[in-house]
C-alpha cells in the first residue's frame, strides 16, 4: 500500500511546561477524592511524626531535671503538665507508652496509605490512561498510521502512561506533603527559637539555585532518551517482524549489532542522566547538612547559656533533620516532574491529534446502496505540496469490476483507500449513489464496504471469530455460508477443531491462500455492495491464485468492485481497466481496447507473455487455471 514518509515526531505543536502541568492538573483533578484521601492519611503521619518528636524532646529534658535538679524547668506544649503527684518514673512511661500509641497508629495509616494509593495509580490512572490512548488511536486515520512508526506508538500506551502517572504520586502528591511538611517545620521551628531557624536555614537558597539548574538540563535529557527509547523498540520490532528476511540473507551478526547499538545509545543516555542525578543528590545533601553543622554549632550555644533546652535542641535537630530529607525529597520530585512531562507530552499529543474522518452531524444513512462509486476531479496528497492522486475522474456503475493497474507508488492503493474514507481527498468529490462521501455516516459507509488487502491480518483468535470480526453477533449457519462463498469451508472442515481452531499469531498455521480466503470470507461477511481487492494475489503462488480468484468471483457476483492488480490473469477479468502513472489516469479501457494501444498496458502484458496462458490471454483466449 502506498504510504508516505514517516516523520520523526508527531505533528501537534508542542505544548509548554506551563500548559503541560496544567493539563495534568485538571486530568489529577478527576481523581480528587482519593488524592485528598491520600493526602489526608499523610497529612495525620506529618503530625504524628512532629509530635513523636516533641514527646522524644520532652523525656530528654525530664531526665535532665531528673539527673541534675539545677538543670531549666521543663518547658511542657500547650502549658499541660503532669500532676505534681507523679513521679519522674511515671511521667517517662506516660511519655513512652504515647510515642508507641502513635508508632501504632503510623504503621495503621501507612498501609492505608499504600492501599490507598496503589488502587489510584494501578486500578484507576494507568488502565484509564491506556483505554483514552487506544481508544483514540482507534479513531484517528490511516495518515497518523502511516506517518509514525508502530514501536513509537506502542510506547505511549505503555511506558509512558506509566511516566505520565507518576504526575499524580511522585509530583503533586509528594509535592505537596513536601510543601506542607516543609511549611510545618519551618513553623514549628520558628516557634522553638526565630534566631537559630534562621542560621539553620540560611543556606536553603543554595538548594533552590540547584534545583532550577538541574531542572532545566534534566528536561531535554529525558526527551532525548524518550526518543532514543523510541528507536530501539522499533529496531526490536523490526527485528521480530523480519526474522525470516534476516535469516534468508544471514544477516543475524548485523541486526543484533543494529539493535545493540540503539540499545548502547539508551543506555548512554541513561548513565549520562544518571550521573548528573548522582551528583545532584549528594549536593543537596551536603548542603542539608552543612544546615546541621551550623545548628550544632549555634544551637549548642543557646544551650550552653540557657537560651535553649538540651530536648529543644535534639527536637530542633530532628526536625531539621527532617527538613532537610524533604528538601532532598525535592530533587526526587523534580526528578520525577521532568519524567512525567516528557511522557505527558507524547501522551498528550496523541491525545491531542484531530481525528480527520468523522460522521458528519445530521449524516445521511440510506436504506440501501447500490454500489455506483463516482470520483470528480479527485485530488489527494500525504503532505503539503506532494500529490499521490491527480484529477482522477471515474464512474463505476453497481455491479460493475473496475482493475487498476500501475507501477510502485502509482498511486493504486491510494485510491481505493479514499473509497472508505481512510483519508479524505484534499480536493474534488467522491460519491457513492450520487451523494457525497463526507455527508455519509461513516460505520454505516464502512459496514458497506468490504476490503481484502495483500496480506489481510488475521487475528490469534478463532477461524470463525475472525469471519466474524465485522459482525460478531452473526450465527454460525451466517458464518459458514461466507465461508462457503468464499470457497473456504472445506479447508477449515480439515482444520483439527473445524471453525473453533484458534489461529496462531499472523495465522502461521494456515497457507496463503488460506489466509487470503478467510480474509474475503470476513470481507463479505456484511453483504457488502462494494468491495476492494488490494492485489490479492499479489503474495501467492500460481496454483494458490487460482484457488483464490474462484473464491473472489464468487464474492464479487453482485458487487461493484474495485482490485488493484499486476497480473493478465487478473486484470482481463475486469469490465473495465484503468492504468495509473504518478497518480494520474493514463490509459482506460476494456482488456481488448488497451491491448490495441502501444502504452503501459500493451508494455506490462508483453513482459508477461512468457508462458502458454500469458500467449491464450494475449491472443483472447480463455483463462483455464494457474496464473
Amino acid at each position: 500500500m502506498d504510504v508516505p514518509e514517516r516523520d520523526a515526531g508527531l505533528s501537534n505543536q508542542q505544548l509548554s511546561n506551563t500548559k503541560l502541568i496544567g493539563r495534568l492538573l485538571r486530568m489529577s483533578w478527576q481523581y480528587r477524592a482519593v488524592c485528598l484521601q491520600v493526602l489526608g492519611y499523610q497529612m495525620v503521619l506529618l503530625v504524628l511524626g512532629v509530635s513523636g518528636l516533641t514527646l522524644s524532646g520532652l523525656t530528654v529534658d525530664v531526665l535532665r531535671k531528673t539527673l541534675q535538679p539545677g538543670a531549666p524547668a521543663v518547658r511542657w506544649p500547650w502549658h499541660l503538665s503532669p500532676p505534681a503527684s507523679w513521679s519522674p518514673f511515671v511521667i517517662l512511661c506516660v511519655l513512652g507508652g504515647a510515642v508507641l500509641a502513635m508508632a501504632a497508629v503510623r504503621a495503621v495509616l501507612n498501609y492505608s496509605y499504600a492501599i490507598a494509593a496503589g488502587r489510584l495509580i494501578h486500578v484507576q490512572i494507568v488502565p484509564n490512561l491506556r483505554a483514552a490512548i487506544f481508544d483514540k488511536m482507534q479513531r484517528l486515520s490511516f495518515r497518523f498510521f502511516d506517518a509514525h512508526a508502530s514501536g513509537t506508538i506502542i510506547t505511549r500506551v505503555t511506558r509512558d502512561v506509566q511516566l505520565l502517572r507518576s504526575f499524580v504520586d511522585g509530583v503533586l502528591i509528594q509535592g505537596a506533603i513536601m510543601i506542607v511538611s516543609l511549611g510545618l517545620y519551618f513553623v514549628y521551628m520558628l516557634l522553638k527559637h526565630p534566631g537559630l531557624t534562621a542560621a539553620s536555614l540560611s543556606l536553603t537558597p543554595v538548594l533552590w539555585g540547584l534545583t532550577t539548574w538541574y531542572s532545566r538540563w534534566a528536561q531535554p535529557a529525558y526527551a532525548r532518551n524518550a526518543q532514543l527509547f523510541d528507536e530501539m523498540i522499533l529496531t526490536m520490532a523490526e527485528g521480530a517482524d523480519g526474522a525470516q528476511v534476516v535469516k534468508v540473507f544471514g544477516r543475524e551478526k548485523e541486526e543484533h549489532q543494529k539493535f545493540v547499538d540503539k540499545n548502547q545509545a539508551v543506555r548512554d543516555q541513561q548513565r549520562r542522566i544518571f550521573l548528573r542525578s548522582s551528583l545532584y543528590s549528594p549536593a543537596v545533601h551536603l548542603i542539608s547538612q552543612s544546615s546541621v553543622a551550623v545548628l550544632l554549632l549555634y544551637g549548642g550555644w543557646l544551650v550552653i547559656h540557657g537560651q535553649l533546652s538540651l530536648g529543644d535542641l535534639i527536637v530542633f535537630a530532628g526536625l531539621l533533620q527532617q527538613f532537610g530529607e524533604q528538601v532532598r525529597t525535592m530533587a526526587t520530585v523534580v526528578n520525577t516532574l521532568q519524567q512525567s512531562l516528557s511522557g505527558a507530552r507524547r501522551v498528550f499529543e496523541v491525545l491531542d491529534t484531530p481525528v480527520e474522518i468523522e460522521s458528519p452531524v445530521n449524516a445521511t444513512r440510506p436504506q440501501r446502496i447500490q454500489g455506483n462509486v463516482r470520483f470528480e476531479d479527485v485530488h489527494f496528497g500525504f503532505r503539503q505540496g506532494a500529490q499521490a492522486l491527480r484529477g482522477i475522474d471515474l464512474d463505476v456503475q453497481p455491479g460493475q469490476c473496475l482493475a487498476i493497474l500501475g507501477e510502485t507508488g502509482a498511486g493504486k492503493s491510494t485510491l481505493i483507500s479514499l473509497i472508505p474514507r481512510f483519508y479524505d481527498p484534499s480536493r474534488g468529490r467522491i460519491s457513492i449513489d450520487g451523494v457525497d462521501l463526507r455527508r455519509l455516516d461513516l460505520e454505516m459507509l464502512r459496514r458497506n464496504i468490504g476490503v481484502v488487502f495483500q496480506q489481510s491480518l488475521l487475528f490469534s483468535i478463532s477461524v470463525a471469530d475472525n469471519i466474524a470480526f465485522g459482525h460478531p453477533e452473526a450465527s454460525r449457519e451466517q458464518i459458514i455460508e461466507a465461508a462457503k462463498i468464499a470457497r473456504a469451508h472445506e479447508f477449515i472442515t480439515a482444520l483439527p477443531k473445524g471453525y473453533d481452531t484458534i489461529l496462531e499469531e499472523s495465522a502461521t498455521n494456515l497457507s496463503g491462500g488460506q489466509r487470503q480466503r478467510i480474509a474475503i470470507a470476513r470481507a463479505i461477511m456484511l453483504k457488502p455492495a462494494i468491495l476492494l481487492l488490494d492485489d490479492p494475489t499479489t503474495a501467492v503462488d500460481p496454483d494458490t491464485e487460482h484457488e483464490v480468484w474462484q473464491a473472489i468471483e464468487s464474492a464479487t457476483s453482485g458487487r461493484t468492485t474495485f482490485v488493484v492488480a499486476n497480473r493478465l490473469s487478473t486484470l482481463k477479468r475486469a469490465d473495465f481497466i484503468v492504468v495509473l502513472d504518478e497518480g494520474r489516469i493514463v490509459e482506460q479501457g476494456t482488456h481488448a481496447e488497451l491491448m490495441r494501444q502501444s502504452g503501459l498496458y500493451r508494455r506490462t502484458a508483453d513482459l508477461q507473455a512468457v508462458d502458454s496462458v500469458s500467449q491464450r490471454l494475449l491472443s483472447g483466449g480463455a483463462f483455464s487455471g494457474g496464473a
